[in-house]
C-alpha cells in the first residue's frame, strides 16, 4: 500500500512538472509580435523589466508600440528613447513625471513621438511648461489628451487632419479666440472634452463634432459676463456641468439624441431673471433629444421663475432623469408626449416645498406611454403621496413604480408609507410597486 501511494505521489509530481513545462513552453512559443502586443498593455517601466527574463527577452521591449512614461524620471525616458527601435508609435503617455523637467526636454520627448507617427498622445506634466508648436501640426494624431499643462495660444498653424478625440482638462487659454482657432484646424473631430476653472468666453464650433463634454468649476465673486457658445449641428451627445456661465447659447441641435445637463448658480448672477431666461432658452434647444438628464438642483428658485410660464415641447423624449421642483416635473409631463421612463429627484424650492399642481388634462405620456417611474428622496409627505397617487391612478400602461427613500428615515414612517402607497388605485393591472433606499 505504501509503495502504491509513493508511486501515485511521483505520478502527481511528474504531472505537475509537465504542466509547468507546458506553461513555459506556451509562452516561449508565442511569436515576438504577439509578446510585444502583450507588453504594450504594461507601463514602460514594467515592460523594460522583462529584459531580465532571458536572452530572447533582452530587446523585445524595444519593439513595443506603446510608450507609457507614468511617474518616470528624465534619465529613464532618455534611455528608453535612445534604444526604442520601431518607426511607429501607437500610444505615447507622458504623465506625472518624477522630477521637474524643463521645456526643452519635454518638447524633445513630444517631438520624438510625433516623428514616429504617434496616434494617441496623453500629456500630464507641470503646468508652467509650454506645448510645442509641432504638436498642432501632427499629421497622424487621432486622440490627444492634455491635462493641466501648457497654454493654447492664438497664433501659429493648426492642422490635425486625423484628430477625432480631443481632451483639454484645466488647460490655460491665451485668449477667447484660442479654442476656436484650435478647433478650426481639426476637420474630422468627433469627440471633445473641455474642463476649465476659469471661464470667460468659450466658443465651441465644429461641423463634425458628435460628442461634447464641458465642465466649468470654481467660485468667483466678480461680475464678469461669462458665456458659453455652442455651434455643433452634428452633435449627438452633450454633457454640461456649468457653474460659471451667465449665458449659454447654442445653434440648432437637431441631431442630438442624449444630453446630461447640470446647471449651478454658485456665484451671484448679474441679473437672475436674464440668467433664468437664458437657461430656459438653452433647455429649449435640447428639445430633439431622446434621453435627457437635467439637474436644476442648484437653480430651482431662479429657473422656476420663468419655467412655469414656458411652453417647451419634448416630443422625442423617451427617458427623463430630472432633479427639480414639482413645477418643472409637471411641465415636462405636459410636454413630453412619448415619455416612457421617468426618474425624478425631488428638489425643494427655497425653504418650502410646493405641491404638484396636476394638469387639467391627464398628459398623453401618463395615460398612454409612461411605463417605468422611479421617485427618489421621498419621505412620505402628503404632497409626495398626492403625486404618487396621481401617477398610479392615471398611468394606464404603467408597469413599475419604485419609491426610493433616505436610509435614515424613521422605520415607522416607512412602514406607514409602504402600507398607504400599496393600497393606491392603479390604472394599470400590470403595475408593480417597489421600495428601496438610497
Amino acid at each position: 500500500m505504501e509503495r502504491e501511494e509513493e508511486q501515485t505521489r511521483k505520478r502527481h509530481k511528474c504531472s505537475n512538472g509537465e504542466q509547468n513545462a507546458l506553461s513555459v513552453d506556451r509562452l516561449s512559443d508565442l511569436p515576438d509580435p504577439l509578446i510585444c502586443h502583450i507588453l504594450s498593455f504594461l507601463p514602460t517601466k514594467s515592460s523594460v523589466r522583462t529584459s531580465v527574463l532571458g536572452q530572447r527577452w533582452r530587446h523585445l521591449w524595444t519593439y513595443v508600440p506603446n510608450l507609457d512614461f507614468s511617474r518616470a524620471n528624465e534619465d529613464f525616458i532618455d534611455k528608453v528613447m535612445s534604444l526604442h527601435r520601431i518607426p511607429d508609435i501607437i500610444t505615447f503617455r507622458l504623465k506625472e513625471l518624477m522630477a521637474e523637467c524643463n521645456g526643452n526636454q519635454i518638447e524633445r520627448w513630444i517631438s520624438f513621438a510625433i516623428e514616429r507617427n504617434v496616434q494617441n498622445l496623453e500629456l500630464y506634466y507641470p503646468p508652467k511648461n509650454v506645448l510645442p508648436q509641432c504638436l498642432f501640426t501632427c499629421q497622424t494624431l487621432v486622440d490627444l489628451r492634455i491635462y493641466m499643462c501648457g497654454t493654447i495660444i492664438v497664433g501659429g498653424a493648426v492642422f490635425l487632419p486625423r484628430l477625432k478625440k480631443l481632451s483639454l482638462i484645466h488647460v490655460r487659454f491665451d485668449a477667447d479666440e484660442s479654442l476656436p482657432h484650435l478647433l478650426s484646424g481639426c476637420p474630422v473631430l468627433e469627440d471633445l472634452v473641455v474642463e476649465s476653472l476659469c471661464l470667460v468666453y468659450f466658443n465651441i464650433s465644429s461641423p463634425t463634432l458628435k460628442s461634447l463634454c464641458f465642465k466649468s468649476g470654481g467660485y468667483r465673486f466678480d461680475n464678469i459676463d461669462d458665456r458659453l457658445a455652442i455651434n455643433t449641428p452634428a452633435l449627438r451627445y452633450l454633457k454640461i456641468d456649468d457653474c460659471l456661465s451667465n449665458h449659454i447659447e447654442t445653434g440648432p441641435l437637431t441631431s442630438l439624441l442624449e444630453a446630461d445637463i447640470k446647471l449651478h448658480n454658485n456665484k451671484k448672477k448679474q441679473n437672475d431673471l436674464v440668467y433664468s431666461r437664458s437657461a430656459l432658452e438653452f433647455i429649449d434647444s435640447l428639445r430633439h433629444t431622446k434621453c435627457l438628464t437635467l439637474n436644476l438642483a442648484f437653480n430651482a428658485k431662479i429657473v422656476n421663475s420663468v419655467f412655469s410660464s414656458s411652453a417647451i415641447s419634448f416630443h422625442n423624449l423617451n427617458k427623463l432623469e430630472l432633479f427639480a421642483d414639482f413645477c418643472v416635473l409637471s411641465k415636462f409631463l405636459e410636454n413630453a408626449d412619448n415619455l416612457e421612463i421617468l426618474i425624478y429627484w425631488e428638489i425643494s424650492n427655497g425653504s418650502t416645498r410646493r405641491r404638484m399642481e396636476p394638469p387639467q388634462q391627464v398628459p398623453t405620456c401618463v395615460s398612454s406611454r409612461l411605463r417605468t417611474v422611479k421617485l427618489i428622496h421621498i419621505s412620505g409627505e402628503e404632497k409626495e403621496l398626492e403625486m404618487i397617487r396621481y401617477l398610479m391612478r392615471n398611468g394606464k400602461v404603467l408597469e413599475r413604480m419604485e419609491i426610493a427613500y433616505p436610509r435614515f428615515l424613521d422605520f415607522r414612517k416607512t412602514d406607514h408609507m409602504h402600507c398607504e402607497i400599496s393600497q393606491f388605485e392603479r390604472g394599470s393591472k400590470a403595475c408593480e410597486v417597489a421600495f428601496s433606499t438610497w
